[in-house]
């Protein structure tokens, strides 16, 4: 079988655009997957676990309403006193309510 130089122009030239087509679309799919990534790491970051044992200044900041005083306070508190049995034991620390226990209540651990 011949093809005309037309036919063989336009077998080419799809085969180039597709081809292009395949590269730009994996070009653009690979900074979203990045994003992504990051985004689950972040969230990963605000709901991980926080033991208020160990946890050091940033890990307690990273628990809600928790600045950078109060995340002083309680390990003020946890050097003066030894560790923590009870998560409620944190009300003992000056600035930290019932409120602030439950908003956290899912990420603290002993």
């Amino acid at each position: 079988m011949k093809l005309s130089p037309f036919s063989l122009f336009a077998v080419m030239t799809i085969g180039l655009l597709s081809f292009a087509h395949i590269n730009l679309h994996a070009a653009q799919e690979t900074p979203a997957k990045q994003v992504s990534q990051k985004v689950v790491e972040a969230k990963s970051d605000v709901t991980s676990k926080v033991n208020i044992n160990k946890a050091d200044l940033a890990e307690l900041q990273s628990l809600n309403g928790i600045g950078e005083a109060k995340a002083k306070s309680i390990i003020e508190y946890r050097n003066k006193n030894g560790k923590f049995k009870d998560v409620k034991q944190l009300m003992e620390v000056s600035g930290i309510g019932e409120k602030l226990l439950a908003q956290n209540a899912g990420r603290l651990v002993i």
